[in-house]
């Protein structure tokens, strides 16, 4: 881990902070990798998780499911190299305005609804982002509510889709 470190300080910055992990955006890899970091939060990532992930990133970004893939995998590994636990709000916060970051917020809240419960850590995170993208506790249960009846809906019954603590 340190000859890892010690090879990306290394390093000097090739491409503009926009086009890292090119040939996708900096702020598309840094969504993707908040819905991965949320998603795994619980130290691990399920395929029902993966799964939604995967549409999310195909609806969001217009992507086919190879390009998906692609971006996943590219978020994947930002994600398991990143030094500061909140660069990818930052790029959120900076490369989106307050609209998409609330629609942002949604797609979070979608990932914490795939298996159809809200854990406390899950809530604790969403709380927690949502103040570092600049996102009120009105918006945020507001989308959360939105992302709620909108896996309920895909699940086929939005009775299915309960909170547990």
């Amino acid at each position: 881990m340190l000859d890892r470190l010690l090879a990306l300080m290394s390093q000097t910055p090739s491409a503009p902070p926009d086009t890292v992990g090119a040939p996708f955006p900096r702020r598309e890899l840094a969504v993707v990798a908040l819905l991965v970091e949320l998603a795994q939060s619980d130290r691990s990532l399920r395929d029902d998780e993966l799964a939604a992930i995967e549409r999310i990133v195909r609806r969001r970004f217009g992507l086919d499911a190879a390009g998906a893939a692609r971006l996943i995998g590219a978020a994947r590994s930002e994600l398991d190299a990143a030094l500061d636990d909140w660069i990818f709000a930052t790029a959120v916060r900076e490369g989106f305005d307050a609209d998409e970051r609330l629609g942002i917020v949604e797609l979070l809240w979608e990932v914490v609804y795939t298996d159809g419960s809200l854990r406390r850590l899950e809530e604790s995170l969403m709380r927690r982002l949502s103040s570092r993208l600049g996102i009120g506790a009105a918006e945020r249960e507001t989308a959360r509510a939105q992302a709620f009846a909108r896996v309920g809906l895909s699940r086929g019954n939005a009775a299915d889709a309960g909170e547990s603590e």
